[in-house]
């Protein structure tokens, strides 16, 4: 093994918290050194927990291959993927991921116009090192000795404060373009800087994303989306040019419209409030929030030539959902959601009559109540709409009868327009 660039920080000198580290790894990692492998807690676990932060994930890097790790783990294992074949372990009701060492020779390595298509070229901890894709990344947590191991000055980079790729910007940025993307999370969800030679790679780089598969790229948006920091997130995506790869029509018409960037703004704003005081949250949201700017014309394009609403509405979700198909795939099942979501906004307008109850006790009402209270933002003309809405969670069922059934109730038409 290479250790030239090896630092390796003991317990008195990076008080990592270990007791933070959940009980199921430390066990699979026990597991892995009985039987005789390598086995360390790696990258973001190990970041997060040097950074004061609390991991949701523990990954574990070892130099047992995918199948030695299912044998170990009799029953309790799935070897998954084909990119990159690693090891799910189920245990205490969660998986944790265990992946083998990535080697530097060829091997099972598949590049396609310098991207990697598929690599399961497996080496040593040290190969597997300078792989990975930052220095903050490259940390590894030997459980039984407390140090951490340090080949690509991971720590020193923390410490700065700065977002360092490891080797040639541009190669690592062609090999994996989703690494632009993973670059602008970690800005945002850390707050560590991006050089303004990183920044002017990732413009430079862009346009490769357009190689990623769309149904990966949807999963690392909603990544983003739940970074906590979405607000710091979108600015940054739309000042290195990533936004409108990802949403190239909600791009440029936040771009021309004050109103609508303010609009977008308030809904990462509201998401990233609502993760910082521990409540849950949807992709179906933010994902209705930024097709919205792209729906809205077409509804009332579809209006104007003669359709009734609720049929502008379904025909128009259609529309956009296939358009956005060629740059960022988005799930049947959230697609569904942001329909609903649309669907009750036309709902919203009927105030009065047995359609409350169905739209109060719809399984999307809270997600599309606030769809609407966000709307209300940017149009002080849905304020009724917003002030009974309101009202109406918090009366008796005595009080909704006697409210939407009342003969002193001035039932108004409905207008098709939003």
């Amino acid at each position: 093994m290479l250790n030239h660039n090896l630092v390796t920080y003991h317990q008195s000198e990076h008080r990592l918290p270990s007791g933070e580290i959940s009980d199921a790894t430390k066990k699979i990692i026990y597991k892995l050194l009985e039987n005789g492998f390598e086995a360390y807690l790696v990258g973001g676990a190990v970041r997060d927990l040097l950074l004061g932060l609390h991991p949701k994930d523990f990954d574990i890097a070892t130099n047992a291959t995918p199948e030695d790790i299912k044998h170990i783990f009799k029953g309790k294992c799935r070897i998954i993927g084909r990119r990159f074949r690693l090891a799910h372990v189920y245990m205490g009701g969660s998986i944790y991921e265990v992946a083998t060492f990535r080697g530097s020779d060829e091997g099972d390595r598949v590049m396609k116009k310098g991207q990697i298509i598929r690599d399961n070229v497996f080496g040593t901890i040290d190969q597997d090192a300078i792989r990975r894709d930052f220095s903050c990344n490259a940390l590894y947590y030997d459980l039984h000795e407390e140090t951490i191991l340090d080949f690509a000055a991971g720590v020193h980079d923390l410490k700065k404060g700065e977002l360092k790729l490891i080797g040639n910007p541009n190669k690592r940025f062609i090999e994996d373009p989703v690494r632009m993307l993973r670059a602008v999370r970690f800005h945002a969800k850390l707050g560590l800087n991006l050089t303004d030679e990183m920044k002017q790679t990732i413009i430079n780089n862009r346009n490769h994303l357009s190689n990623v598969p769309t149904a990966r790229l949807f999963d690392e948006a909603v990544k983003m989306f739940h970074c906590g920091n979405m607000e710091i997130a979108y600015n940054t995506l739309s000042e290195l040019k990533l936004f409108e790869i990802l949403f190239p029509k909600a791009a440029k018409i936040a771009g021309k419209e004050a109103v609508w960037h303010d609009f977008l703004i308030q809904a990462f704003r509201n998401t990233d409030h609502r993760l910082q005081n521990g409540l849950s949250v949807t992709p179906v949201f933010l994902t209705a929030c930024v097709m919205w700017l792209e729906f809205l014309p077409i509804y009332h394009q579809l209006l104007n030539s003669g359709k009734n609403s609720h049929d502008a509405l379904h025909e128009a979700t259609t529309l956009v959902m296939i358009s956005q198909r060629e740059n960022l795939m988005i799930p049947k099942a959230i697609q569904n959601g942001v329909r609903q979501m649309w669907i009750l906004q036309l709902r919203f307008k009927k105030m009065f009559g047995k359609g409350v109850y169905s739209s109060l006790h719809h399984p999307r009402f809270r997600a599309a109540y606030d769809f609407l209270l966000l709307r209300n933002e940017v149009n002080a003309e849905l304020a009724q709409k917003v002030e009974f809405w309101t009202n109406i969670q918090t009366m008796s069922p005595e009080g909704i009868k006697s409210l939407i059934f009342g003969k002193k109730v001035k039932r108004q038409k409905v207008s098709y327009d939003l």
